[in-house]
């Protein structure tokens, strides 16, 4: 939940991405009928940093960030500012969390066919997030 926090802060904290998209940053789902392009986020996984004295301290939570456009080149630079968003410099504290390291982790470009009136394009980006529990 930390973490999700944390990128949450750092995204809509950003001009550049909220010029693009506003307040549609949604953690796991984007709501019905939402205006493109749109942001979700959420945890894929989070794995605890134990030490030799105790439990975690830390732990490392790989977030995927999703920016979807009805045109490619809508989902694409989206994409593009979220990763911009996201190479803030750490250590730093974002809305209470503090945040050691922020890794890009790569990315994938899918399509939704299905979802909207013609479908939608979507960048899959992955983050590691090192942050203080």
């Amino acid at each position: 939940m930390k973490a999700i926090i944390a990128a949450y802060n750092i995204l809509s904290n950003n001009a550049a991405l909220t010029a693009v998209v506003g307040t549609r940053i949604n953690p796991l789902r984007m709501p019905q009928e939402t205006a493109f392009p749109a942001i979700t986020l959420h945890v894929i996984s989070n794995i605890p940093n134990p030490s030799k004295s105790g439990h975690s301290k830390s732990d490392f939570a790989r977030v995927q960030i999703d920016t979807y456009g009805t045109t490619y080149q809508s989902a694409y630079s989206t994409a593009e500012l979220v990763r911009t968003a996201m190479e803030v410099a750490t250590p730093g504290v974002f809305n209470g969390v503090t945040v050691q390291v922020i890794e890009y982790d790569g990315e994938v470009e899918m399509s939704e066919d299905n979802a909207a009136f013609a479908g939608v394009y979507h960048v899959s980006q992955d983050y590691i997030i090192n942050y203080n529990r």
